[in-house]
């Protein structure tokens, strides 16, 4: 950085602006040397630490050295509200009447939380987080949050959300199991008759847990990794006609089959075991092959090689049908990225 002589009096004229102006100090470092912002720090910290007993303007510049790392200004107040419709969709995957139907239900849970910024903002970071496959730290950026900030908000709106998952997953029973098995009778031409609903499951990868002393209890990790050895765990949905979940269940590890996973949903329970006693009389669910044959599951026959055109036709009609679950799927992971891997 040059002689002695000249660091001498750099550190004079720095500690000289500092201590006058603060804010002339930051134009001083940006724009005169944004290379030596760190020797800079370490000049003036010895120089007021040497000379001065009084510690403010030691916590000022500290706060101030805390504070250098730009970020994104005014993105939720003037971007945001500057996008077109079409826009909004495209980064946040939803539309801004979507949003308002989360604000609109989530605003009472979100209104008691210790963050100080506004709920419309909570809930577009806790959007975006799950539209984009974004770090932390790069949302903190854009928001202009800490990245403390924004990891609490998207884990207080997951929280709170989940809370209101009946409100918005609903399994259809009277005049709407109807309705949802007429609108699986209109899909197709020829269309498989009675269904209210079609399952199958979905691998969501994750970073494979490893235990923590004294946090997590043993556990065999290779349980995490399926047939494509990729750690995940396992989402069951039941979709109706118009690919709506009315149905959930998540959390199994992904070495688990499908058939077992629905045996332990409390959905299948309640179908297995109880006859079906939600589902309206002579009406069923549509699954793969994974799944078992019930009265109330209908599975295509397994293709030996020596189907008939009978059998053939009946699991073309199915699959015809339940194929609106995996297009549900593909939805689901194509609006919100964060799904295709969860890190964190």
């Amino acid at each position: 950085m040059g002689t002695h002589k000249e660091l001498d009096s750099l550190k004079l004229q720095l500690l000289k602006d500092f201590l006058l102006n603060k804010n002339k100090l930051s134009s001083y470092i940006v724009q005169g040397f944004p290379t030596h912002k760190r020797t800079l720090f370490d000049i003036i910290t010895s120089t007021l630490n040497d000379d001065n007993d009084d510690g403010d303007e030691m916590n000022v510049f500290i706060r101030f050295e805390r504070q250098v790392r730009s970020k994104i200004k005014n993105f939720t107040e003037v971007t945001v509200l500057d996008m077109t419709d079409k826009d909004f969709k495209i980064h946040f995957r939803l539309t801004r009447e979507s949003i308002e139907i989360l604000i609109f239900n989530l605003g009472p849970l979100l209104s008691n939380s210790k963050f100080k910024c506004s709920i419309e903002k909570q809930i577009l970071v806790f959007t975006w987080y799950m539209a984009n496959c974004e770090t932390h730290r790069q949302i903190a950026n854009r928001f202009n949050l800490s990245d403390s900030t924004s990891h609490g908000i998207i884990i207080n709106c997951l929280l709170q959300l989940n809370t209101l998952n009946r409100v918005f997953i609903k399994w259809p029973s009277g005049q709407r199991a109807i309705e949802t098995m007429e609108k699986f009778h209109a899909l197709r031409q020829t269309s498989f008759p009675n269904v209210i609903g079609a399952v199958d499951g979905c691998h969501i990868a994750i970073l494979a847990p490893w235990e923590k002393r004294s946090v997590m209890p043993k556990l065999d990790r290779n349980m995490f990794y399926n047939r494509k050895q990729v750690p995940s765990v396992l989402l069951q949905g039941i979709v109706n006609a118009d690919q709506i979940f009315i149905d959930v269940f998540a959390g199994w590890p992904g070495s688990s089959h499908d058939a077992r996973v629905f045996r332990k949903s409390t959905i299948g329970q309640n179908i297995l075991e109880n006859h079906g006693s939600i589902l309206p009389p002579n009406c069923h669910i549509l699954g793969d092959g994974a799944y078992p044959l019930t009265e109330k599951i209908m599975v295509p026959y397994k293709d030996n090689g020596h189907l008939t055109q009978n059998q053939k036709n009946f699991n073309k009609i199915l699959s015809s049908s339940r194929v609106v679950v995996e297009q549900a799927f593909g939805k689901l992971i194509g609006r919100f990225r964060k799904l295709k891997y969860i890190s964190h």
